[in-house]
């Protein structure tokens, strides 16, 4: 996972158009939470106020550990590619939650990670997902003009290495161990809610073990 400024923005729990928010509501009143990723930390903040949950975090960006108010009990500090961050992170476990809120989108091999989670998770835990859809009209429009041009922040962010759509972020899951147990969208621009592969901005995906 590449090295990037930290993320986080508005929380709003009734804010079905967010994946945070999204992702936050799917999980269980009082789950032990992995979050991956968390920037400054929005989500496990409001899940440890509102749902009681205990929430670790893994970041690789090192000024997170320096964050006022932390909500993780701990913050490691680490690559969750590396085996030694992901052992200490299962050392905390097991979770009912492990979240990936826009990040996978960053990692080098977010296939090999998510097939790495399992023993992490509790019987009836899921991973919690949202990554950008590729496929989204934007894009299209953009492609058909010949232009791939990279933004700071948002579909085009210089720091994705992977690409998804709604096909091939289902596959990821489903090659990892996982079936999709409830999925959403985020669309842009808002109102225009059908043809997820088409307006669908960002891909939001719960997942459970398969059988």
């Amino acid at each position: 996972m590449t090295a990037a400024r930290l993320y986080g923005g508005s929380f709003q729990p009734g804010e079905r158009n967010n994946p945070r928010t999204l992702i936050a509501n799917w999980v269980p009143e009082g789950a032990a939470v992995l979050e991956v990723g968390p920037g400054d930390g929005v989500i496990s903040r409001w899940l440890r106020q509102t749902k009681r949950c205990r929430a670790v975090g893994v970041e690789i960006a090192a000024a997170a550990a320096a964050l006022p108010e932390s909500p993780f009990e701990p913050l490691i500090v680490g690559d969750i590619e590396t085996a030694a961050t992901l052992a200490e992170a299962a050392r905390h476990g097991p979770y009912g939650a492990i979240i990936f809120a826009d990040v996978l989108e960053h990692l080098v091999d977010p296939w090999a990670l998510l097939r790495r989670l399992p023993p992490l998770l509790s019987p009836d835990g899921r991973v919690l997902l949202s990554v950008p859809n590729l496929a989204h009209w934007s894009a299209r429009l953009n492609l058909l003009l010949g232009r791939f041009d990279y933004t700071d922040g948002y579909l085009m962010d210089r720091t994705h290495l992977r690409w998804f759509t709604q096909r091939t972020a289902r596959e990821m899951a489903q090659q990892a161990g996982f079936r999709v147990a409830a999925a959403a969208t985020v669309f842009k621009p808002r109102w225009a809610r059908f043809w997820p592969a088409l307006n669908g901005f960002q891909i939001v995906l719960n997942l459970a073990r398969a059988g």
